[in-house]
């Protein structure tokens, strides 16, 4: 298995990958015609979401996730979750790299990693 992605890895998301995104209703539910409030659900980064695509920085990562289904040993593990933001500031989206979830991306490599400065404001 390949290595998990840290906070400052730079990855680039395209039409093949699907991610946990804040969307519009309107566009996940069939009951939410005309309905542009926002809601976070897995999207497919292509059609309505491929302005979703782009290289994003890796901000956080957690193992979480994990919980019980309904019947004996109906036991779900966490998963090394995967947050980042889009390097223009505009997106933030996530996905596991292990787990058992809709929005899986195992098999993704860095292309470049950045750093955090911080600046006193004036």
């Amino acid at each position: 298995m390949k290595e998990f992605l840290q906070e400052g890895d730079v990855i680039e998301l395209t039409a093949n990958h699907r991610v946990y995104a804040e969307v519009p209703c309107h566009f996940v539910y069939a009951n939410k015609k005309g309905d542009f409030s926002l809601t976070q659900h897995d999207v497919q980064l292509s059609g309505d979401f491929d302005y979703l695509q782009g290289k994003y920085i890796v901000t956080k990562t957690e193992m979480t996730g994990g919980g019980t289904g309904h019947g004996a040993n109906d036991a779900f593990p966490d998963g090394h979750k995967v947050t980042c933001k889009r390097e223009d500031g505009k997106y933030t989206v996530s996905f596991y790299q292990s787990g058992c979830f809709t929005a899986m991306i195992k098999d993704i490599t860095p292309i470049a990693e950045a750093t955090l400065q911080w600046k006193i404001a004036e």
